[in-house]
């Protein structure tokens, strides 16, 4: 699973620098993952914690993480999740990342309880707003499922925290 997420996060991060987005739509990506069944629990928001640290290759307290989440929630419900799933799947596809970013959405929701049909059903909402056929997400799904140890939270969490391999 490490190379999956990994390679993922590492595309991701390049795509969105080489098309000058900042990280916030990653955040958001994370964020409608997690909110998906009404609910951040604290599995969730360590998961977030780990993805931020990683994605902006820096050290955030969790007070921060806990702002970012808040904002991005806000952002969230005020454009409406459908909206921000639309609008997230557009930058994947404009930055030709959409199966990195469907990648990092799948180690989300597999990093807490599993995916979730909640969890699923936002990653498809992006996936469609993305057109990635049906057929591709369902073999990403089957990847990430395969490799996540049976859908251990401490496994999935802890590839989230080592990022992406450095170059030589």
């Amino acid at each position: 699973m490490r190379d999956i997420v990994a390679a993922a996060i590492d595309q991701l991060c390049a795509a969105f620098e080489r098309y000058g987005y900042n990280p916030t739509p990653i955040i958001d990506l994370g964020v409608l993952v997690v909110i998906a069944d009404g609910v951040v629990d604290e599995k969730e928001r360590e998961v977030l914690l780990d993805l931020f640290q990683t994605l902006l290759d820096t050290k955030l307290s969790p007070e921060v993480v806990d702002h970012l989440v808040t904002a991005s929630m806000q952002v969230v419900e005020a454009a409406g999740a459908e909206s921000r799933a639309r609008l997230i799947a557009e930058i994947l596809v404009d930055c030709d990342a959409v199966e990195p970013g469907i990648l990092v959405a799948l180690a989300v929701a597999y990093a807490s309880e599993g995916l979730s049909s909640e969890e699923q059903k936002v990653i498809e909402r992006i996936a469609d707003a993305a057109r990635l056929p049906r057929a591709r997400l369902d073999r990403l799904i089957g990847r990430v499922r395969l490799r996540a140890d049976g859908g251990d939270p401490m496994s999935v969490r802890s590839l989230l925290a080592a990022g992406p391999p450095s170059s030589p």
